[in-house]
């Protein structure tokens, strides 16, 4: 049943208190009907929200397969620390083990053959220096002894003596005097002379 001005002047309600009741009505009315629209509003979410939800809940399951993939990618990245720890500590050690082979007196040309034959895993390196340098010193001269180079000093060859500066016009006129005094003064005049 409707509330109306028919019903309410029928119960003998004066005219000025219909019109007030018949408003209070209204407003009741209109309240009711947009809260009505907003509740349809929230109904007609209702499908996608359960569509997001069950989206969520399988991405939720993926999660797991997002884990798996930051420990491959962690893995990779330790791994890859690793090597390159691995081969500064290599080149290290090959630098140390370079200078050591210098020191014994390994020919330059053959260290670099002689760094690609050697296992440097077994090498240890102590404050940026070879562990046991003597012995690993001694070690390379007996089984690199082929390679060691040996110098030796040499004076002049005597069969070929420097040249000496020479005289522009032929041989110098006083030095022939001086010799020939030098003679005469110890053996005498030739009898050639006298």
């Amino acid at each position: 049943m409707a509330l109306t001005r028919k019903l309410l002047q029928g119960m003998g309600i004066e005219d000025r208190q219909v019109d007030t009741i018949i408003e209070a009505h209204a407003e009741t009315v209109t309240a009711l009907k947009a809260e009505r629209d907003q509740y349809k509003e929230q109904a007609d979410k209702l499908p996608d929200l359960q569509k997001q939800l069950e989206e969520a809940k399988a991405t939720a399951k993926d999660q797991s397969g997002w884990q798996k993939k930051y420990e491959e990618e962690h893995k990779a990245f330790e791994d890859f620390k690793t090597q390159t720890e691995s081969e500064k500590t290599q080149a290290a050690k090959a630098s140390a083990y370079r200078d050591m082979l210098e020191k014994a007196g390994i020919d330059p040309k053959r260290i670099k053959s002689i760094l690609k034959l050697t296992d440097l895993s077994e090498v240890e390196l102590e404050d940026g220096k070879l562990k046991d340098a003597d012995k690993l010193e001694e070690t390379a001269k007996s089984e690199w002894a082929d390679f060691i180079v040996k110098t030796r000093k040499q004076g002049s060859n005597p069969e070929t003596p420097p040249e000496g500066g020479k005289v522009p016009e032929g041989a110098d006129p006083k030095l022939a005097e001086r010799m020939q005094a030098r003679y005469e003064r110890q053996y005498g005049k030739s009898e050639a002379e006298e």
